[in-house]
């Protein structure tokens, strides 16, 4: 299947070099994205994933969940194949709405939860195999505003910060995951808690 669309709406051009991003603000009336942050909040599986650095075992400096298709299955952590809960109807709702915005289908979305500053995401790529050679990540924020920051893998570029506040889109598209990597950075400000979205398109019958 075809994971393209016709994208009915043009978004903000950030950035147009070895991929590109694209933005959209107050993508869902501010209604519905409250409604969809309390939701989320308060009925997700959320987890404290463990990662090894250094032959160490660590917590993730922030909790996750995810959610599928039926008949979706990734590694979590990296570590197993796992099923992910079933789309709520106002993540399926919001999903659709993303697809028809960006042009592209999704059939899963990583969710990361930003309990407040110290929470954080170290730079890195989503070039997962199982999300294809030129995967797009559509990526959703609700709740406190965050600056998200690229960097260039091989420094042909200036680094970019962009503020991701509540009810907003961020769509990297390919190639960006294989020039560009991306993080949320820790802050000593106070901010509340913030979740991220991050809507994939898992191939069917991956093995790993």
């Amino acid at each position: 299947m075809n994971n393209d669309l016709f994208a009915s709406d043009e978004g903000i051009a950030l950035l147009d070099n070895n991929g590109a991003v694209t933005y959209w603000p107050n993508l869902l009336p501010s209604e519905q994205a409250d409604a969809l942050l309390k939701e989320l909040l308060q009925n997700s599986y959320w987890q404290q994933e463990q990662i090894q650095m250094y032959g160490q075992q660590h917590q993730q400096p922030r909790l996750t969940c995810w959610y599928g298709s039926y008949g979706v299955s990734a590694a979590s952590g990296y570590r197993q194949l796992t099923q992910p809960q079933p789309f709520s109807p106002g993540l399926l709702a919001l999903k659709e709405c993303i697809e028809t915005r960006t042009g592209y289908r999704y059939n899963s979305v990583l969710a990361n939860l930003y309990r407040d500053g110290r929470d954080s995401v170290g730079y890195h790529a989503d070039d997962e195999a199982i999300l294809g050679d030129r995967p797009t990540i559509a990526s959703y924020s609700l709740g406190a505003t965050r600056r998200f920051l690229l960097k260039h893998r091989r420094g042909e570029a200036n680094n970019l910060g962009i503020d991701l506040p509540h009810n907003s889109l961020l769509l990297m598209t390919a190639p960006l995951q294989q020039h560009w990597q991306h993080a949320i950075g820790k802050t000593r400000r106070p901010v509340g808690e913030r979740i991220n979205l991050t809507f994939r398109w898992l191939q069917p019958g991956y093995n790993r």
